[in-house]
């Protein structure tokens, strides 16, 4: 199983890939606070990257769960002197009740969920991967990548210049 968070879904549905989750990773599940965070608020806001999510809801290509948050979430939390948003909260107890891959791109929430024992990776990892598998052309993820940052995507410039880097070398 793979649990993905409000960002993944927004940033493929944004450029329409969101069909790549479903080629790399079958069906995918979401906690109910990420629907309401990338449906209900996107489409409130007019985001139309929120229709084509609903979409995949209702083709059941995305799966909503009812989950809580987990204390050890919580705990970890108060450890790392940080606040996660409510949609990653639950997107990482969905992942550890469940023992998936997370689908998550915030860093600190990221930490977290390796600290628990979650496997993590990003939207840059979904790029390369269907570059590697052919479902992607290099020159078309680089197109996606470098709209990404254009459109507000932050990472850090050593990790823009090592993705490019991969990719090249796929």
């Amino acid at each position: 199983m793979t649990v993905a968070d409000t960002g993944i879904l927004i940033w493929l549905a944004r450029y329409n890939k969101l069909n790549l989750l479903k080629d790399l990773y079958g069906k995918i599940d979401i906690p109910a606070k990420v629907f309401e965070e990338a449906v209900t608020a996107g489409k409130f806001n007019g985001y139309p990257d929120a229709e084509i999510i609903e979409s995949a809801v209702i083709n059941e290509d995305i799966i909503v769960k009812n989950t809580g948050v987990s204390q050890k979430v919580d705990e970890m939390e108060k450890v790392f002197n940080c606040k996660l948003g409510m949609g990653e909260r639950e997107a990482i107890t969905l992942a550890l009740k469940t023992g998936s891959l997370l689908l998550i791109n915030d860093e600190e929430a990221s930490t977290i969920a390796e600290f628990l024992c979650v496997k993590t990776k990003g939207v840059l990892f979904i790029l390369l991967k269907s570059v590697k598998l052919g479902l992607l052309k290099k020159n078309e993820s680089l197109a996606i990548f470098q709209q990404m940052l254009e459109d507000g995507f932050w990472l850090a410039p050593t990790t823009a210049v090592e993705f490019e880097k991969i990719l090249f070398e796929l």
